[in-house]
């Protein structure tokens, strides 16, 4: 977690004055943290070394990752708060659902679906953060124009409105699939 809070300073630090670190350094910093979660998991589940600690941290940290590098694309105005908002509210409402579910005793396993929603939110923000690296190399004019373009212009935006869309319907699905458990424990 403390090295996602790094990563979201260090990107605000380079939107301000872009003199602390190159946005290739940033966005092999995120590739890091983002590998590493996931090898960490696939490791835990194949050696069988899984933990009710990590079965609770490795969801926070992701979050953590996702909505600080989601507000420090709000920041530095690449995109607007309304997207983001919904994405945020998915995740207090599972959580509570998996806190309400903890507490009745009912099972509340984390869907391949939401697995997908995670590496989805993952991929967006290492895209968001590989066009400005790959802006910073020598690059054709016309790939510049098209990166730079959908950085800047509702490209960007409409990606992440997909992205937010399918962040709340594994919201949904979770809620349907917490009231059919629910019914089956009646």
């Amino acid at each position: 977690m403390i090295i996602s809070v790094v990563l979201y300073i260090i990107f605000i630090r380079y939107s301000q004055d872009r003199l602390l670190i190159s946005p290739l350094i940033i966005f092999i910093i995120y590739l890091v943290i983002a590998l590493t979660d996931l090898i960490d998991g696939i490791l835990a589940r194949r050696l069988n070394m899984v933990t009710e600690l990590g079965k609770e941290l490795d969801p926070l940290t992701d979050k953590v990752l996702v909505f600080l590098m989601l507000f420090a694309f709000y920041r530095v105005g690449i995109l607007p708060l309304w997207v983001i908002i919904p994405i945020f509210l998915r995740d207090v409402f599972v959580n509570y659902l998996r806190k309400r579910s903890k507490i009745m005793d009912v099972h509340f396993a984390t869907s391949n679906l939401a697995k997908a929603k995670t590496a989805v939110q993952m991929i967006f923000i290492g895209f968001v953060l590989a066009i400005p690296a790959v802006l910073s190399m020598d690059i054709p004019e016309g790939v510049y124009d098209i990166l730079a373009d959908y950085i800047t212009g509702s490209g960007i935006v409409i990606t992440l409105f997909v992205v937010m869309l399918f962040t709340v319907y594994t919201g949904i699905d979770y809620y349907i699939k917490f009231r059919k458990s629910m019914h089956e424990k009646q």
